[in-house]
């Protein structure tokens, strides 16, 4: 089946299993014009094999969605790294970055993770094969990431090596249903994350040129999406240059956390994604513990939600090295996208796509939009929310717990 002709390309998740798996070289992944990658077909080389569709996303109409009474039999643990460097160093409470170093070093896995490529300013998917390598994972990278490259170097690899695979839920749903009917899922631990969805990759674009002007176009060595300068808990990014801080984020109204949570220029896919409220195609979820529980934490709490055998094997591994409590899925899940679909004013997006991907219009100009067209005890309670955030860090927690 020619993707290319399918109603269904408008809301792709952009996996790009498609391209990974196609025998033929057919399908290339670029971005289209609202910024997000998208596989385009060369008919000249397509054979129609099908092997494009059989981890898609759009061609699956049944998706499997935990049941509720599931819920109750998959255990939930809070847990922190115990090393305070890598606390600090880490997004959230470490969990991922020591499940990957251990995969490696006592599991004998190869681990796929994302990375931050500061020469063109996106995010990549890699294959580390060494503890060391898997540095380059560290943090949330809050943009799509191009799986291409490294979903092919593992798919193509005949040995009976196994693979670590960290991703989005549309991820690692591609790999475990095309990994399913190739017989080779033992092969793999997939390992997905609590995601709330993938902006405009023009959005970050705009962003980080922003950035290089303000430290006069000096190559920077890491970026932080969800820096910890603020500590844990506040959307902060910053960058670093020569082991200084050379950028922070506003406290209130950045422009590229305000349209991330916009939800507006999010993928078509992510307003209505059931994949992020599934734990069925997974072995691990993994996200930050956000709630009422640790609102007075400000190093960092990860959760971990081990799902399969294989996953709970996996977490076993790497106790010994976190702080541990045990939760019910009632104390995190209101406070993450699970469950949650995005009702967005088709009109009210489409505009604001407009004005992101116009040239000359800076993104401030689209936050304006954004803020003008809110309903009015929409600006009642972002008024009142900058108020709070303008205060001291204490201050902050505390009428968060109240909130909550």
């Amino acid at each position: 089946m020619n993707i290319a002709s399918s109603n269904a390309l408008r809301e792709c998740t952009s996996c790009q299993l498609c391209a990974a798996v196609c025998p033929t070289d057919a399908i290339k992944i670029v971005l289209n014009e609202d910024g997000f990658y998208r596989p385009v077909v060369d008919d000249k080389k397509c054979v129609d094999c099908g092997q494009c569709v059989s981890g898609c996303y759009k061609y699956d109409e049944q998706i499997s969605i935990t049941p509720e009474n599931n819920l109750e039999k998959i255990p939930v643990y809070a847990a922190s790294a115990r090393n305070a460097e890598v606390l600090q160093d880490v997004t959230s409470g470490g969990a991922a970055d020591i499940l990957c170093k251990c995969l490696i070093t006592r599991g004998g896995y190869a681990c796929v993770g994302v990375v931050y490529d500061e020469k063109d300013d996106v995010a990549v998917d890699a294959v580390a094969r060494t503890e060391q390598a898997t540095g380059a994972f560290r943090g949330s990278k809050y943009i799509q990431s191009y799986t291409y490259s490294a979903f092919k170097e593992i798919l193509n690899n005949k040995d009976n090596g196994k693979y670590a695979v960290f991703g989005t839920p549309c991820h690692i749903y591609a790999l475990d249903k095309y990994l399913r009917k190739k017989k080779r899922r033992d092969q793999f631990l997939l390992i997905d994350i609590f995601c709330h969805g993938c902006p405009s990759l023009i959005i970050w674009k705009k962003y980080v040129s922003k950035i290089h002007e303000k430290t006069k176009n000096s190559p920077l060595d890491v970026i932080k999406f969800r820096s910890k300068v603020r500590g844990w808990g506040n959307f902060c990014i910053s960058a670093e240059k020569d082991d200084q801080t050379v950028f922070v984020s506003r406290k209130i109204n950045d422009a590229f956390y305000t349209l991330f949570f916009s939800n507006l220029a999010l993928n078509d896919s992510c307003t209505e994604c059931k994949l992020r409220s599934t734990f069925d195609y997974t072995d691990i979820r993994l996200g930050d513990f956000w709630g009422k529980s640790y609102d007075m934490n400000h190093t960092g709490v990860s959760v971990v939600v081990p799902v399969t055998d294989r996953g709970k094997a996996a977490f076993e591994q790497i106790r010994e090295q976190l702080s541990i409590r045990e939760h019910t899925h009632h104390d995190y899940m209101p406070y993450q996208s699970y469950g949650k679909d995005y009702r967005l004013n088709p009109q009210r997006r489409k505009r604001l796509l407009e004005i992101i991907n116009d040239e000359n219009a800076p993104l401030e100009d689209a936050v304006k939009y954004y803020f003008k067209t809110q309903p009015l005890m929409v600006k009642i309670k972002r008024y009142a929310k900058n108020l709070v955030l303008l205060m001291p860090s204490g201050f902050v927690s505390v009428m968060k717990r109240l909130y909550h």
